[in-house]
């Protein structure tokens, strides 16, 4: 299943990306990466459009921080073509990382240097000065609202702040591409809601790839996704596409006063019978309620029942592992 599902949906993203005219953001072909005999990624093949968020998802291990770090030019791909922005990562490795913005799980902050001093280094090793790096700080700053603490030392603040800097420092020199490795790890609901504003907004002029194992987490920010399994790229769509895969497994449950003859029906606490029926027919399901209550039980509750997304993520998982012979938590160790 997975190897022909893999090459359509990537040929669907890559299609309607073209067909709508947008130039991409980030078109990988053939990427491989070795660690000594671990293979981590294993010939992923992506297209991401130059404007929105895409969400990154995999179980740990599966190579997604891996594929991160290459797009991210920290890590050269073994094989594989990449482009960024319209350029060949390694060919042109320099420029295409000046238009990356890089925010790993933790904000690479100095405790002893203050928001400003942090920024300004920042602005430095993105090629502004003078003027021109003040304004890019001062706006960087406000858009992610950390200005009223450029005095204090990056140690001093909470985990949301820093987190919040850290975005602040990424997005200067407003780069085509920011990437985001598990943002959001340790921070409270608060944070997380503000950071997550954060991201769609900063979806709507640029590209963001959005890395995470929390698949609710990457529903409330991304218009699309790509899951990655076993070091393969499984399935890249829109969210609604995916949101569909839940709504066509769905089933429909009743829930009678006895154990209808004929079919399986599992003990409720309360002593009423939970049957699951494989109708996806709303004539056929209407049908099985009138039969029942013909036969005497009473129904308190018919009506289907959708997959959640996390049990739709496990089964594409879990399938790739299957195709791969692989456990499934990914790519035999591979980050």
């Amino acid at each position: 299943m997975m190897a022909s599902t893999t090459s359509a949906n990537t040929e669907r993203a890559q299609g309607s990306a073209l067909a709508a005219g947008a130039p991409l953001g980030v078109r990988a072909r053939g990427l491989v990466k070795r660690f000594g005999a671990v293979t981590a990624v294993r010939g992923i093949d992506l297209a991401l459009p130059s404007r929105g968020v895409c969400g990154l998802l995999g179980p740990n291990g599966a190579g997604k921080t891996t594929t991160i770090r290459m797009i991210a030019g920290i890590l050269e791909p073994d094989e594989g073509v990449l482009e960024v922005a319209g350029l060949d990562a390694r060919r042109a490795g320099a420029t295409v990382r000046s238009r990356i913005g890089y925010l790993p799980e933790s904000a690479p902050l100095s405790p002893e240097l203050t928001v400003l001093e942090h920024m300004r280094f920042r602005a430095g090793l993105a090629g502004l000065s003078g003027a021109r790096a003040r304004a890019a700080i001062d706006e960087c700053m406000r858009r992610c609202d950390v200005a009223r603490f450029a005095h204090r030392c990056a140690g001093t603040l909470s985990k949301g702040m820093q987190q919040r800097v850290g975005l602040a420092a990424a997005i200067l020199g407003d780069p085509a591409l920011v990437i985001l490795d598990e943002p959001s790890v340790g921070l409270d609901p608060g944070q997380t809601l503000v950071f997550r504003t954060l991201v769609r907004e900063l979806g709507q002029s640029r590209l963001v790839l959005f890395s995470s194992h929390l698949l609710s987490e990457v529903e409330s920010v991304c218009g699309e996704l790509a899951v990655i399994a076993g070091g393969r790229l499984v399935v890249h769509e829109t969210l609604e596409a995916f949101r569909a895969r839940a709504s066509e497994g769905s089933s429909f449950v009743v829930e009678t006063d006895a154990p209808p003859a004929g079919v399986a029906a599992r003990a409720l606490a309360d002593g009423w019978w939970r049957s699951e029926l494989a109708l996806a027919d709303d004539a056929a399901r209407a049908e099985a309620v009138r039969a029942l209550a013909a036969r005497g039980l009473r129904v308190r509750r018919a009506g289907a029942e959708v997959r959640s997304l996390e049990s739709v993520f496990v089964e594409l998982v879990h399938d790739a592992a299957r195709r791969d012979g692989d456990a499934p938590h990914g790519a035999g160790g591979g980050a």
